[in-house]
């Protein structure tokens, strides 16, 4: 009984969510915004209110994606480029590729490859699936940012194919 009025109750909270296929996930997301919520409840925009970035999940079972602040430093030129200019940009980005796999609404990641090669980082999110949006709820772990214990959402929108060009 109590499972029965647990599962309507996360169904009428969730409505248009659906249960993801994994190749609802395949071709390409764009940002359209990050949060974190730190010990505390205290939530927080750490790229900005318009971060960028870019997430990728192929057939293959990879995934790969970069995300950068909303507000970058713009260096002159790569030869006039400072040291500090360089590190603004490191410390204004996150990427990472690596494998992932689709259980119901948990997607877990398999890094092979992390812009800061620091392994503590969430790999397991909750994903719900609104049409052409997705929203991504990480496990609490450590930001790649700045190491407080926090949990990210972030919102993507699936980016259309290109329309074919005409040769």
């Amino acid at each position: 009984m109590k499972t029965a009025l647990l599962a309507t109750a996360f169904a009428l909270a969730f409505p248009l969510a659906t249960l993801a296929g994994e190749s609802d996930l395949y071709g390409t997301w764009k940002l359209v915004s990050l949060t974190r919520t730190m010990d505390g409840g205290k939530m927080e925009e750490p790229r900005g209110k318009a971060p960028k970035g870019y997430l990728n999940f192929g057939p293959d079972g990879r995934v790969m994606s970069f995300i950068a602040n909303e507000k970058r430093p713009k260096p002159a030129s790569v030869e006039k480029m400072s040291d500090p200019e360089r590190v603004g940009l490191f410390n204004s980005m996150n990427a990472y590729a690596g494998t992932y796999q689709l259980q119901g609404n948990k997607l877990t990641y398999r890094f092979d490859l992390i812009h800061n090669e620091v392994p503590e980082r969430a790999a397991v999110r909750e994903i719900k699936l609104d049409g052409q949006r997705m929203t991504m709820l990480n496990e609490p772990a450590k930001s790649s940012m700045d190491g407080k214990m926090v949990q990210t959402t972030t919102v993507w929108e699936k980016v259309s194919a290109p329309a074919a060009s005409k040769k």
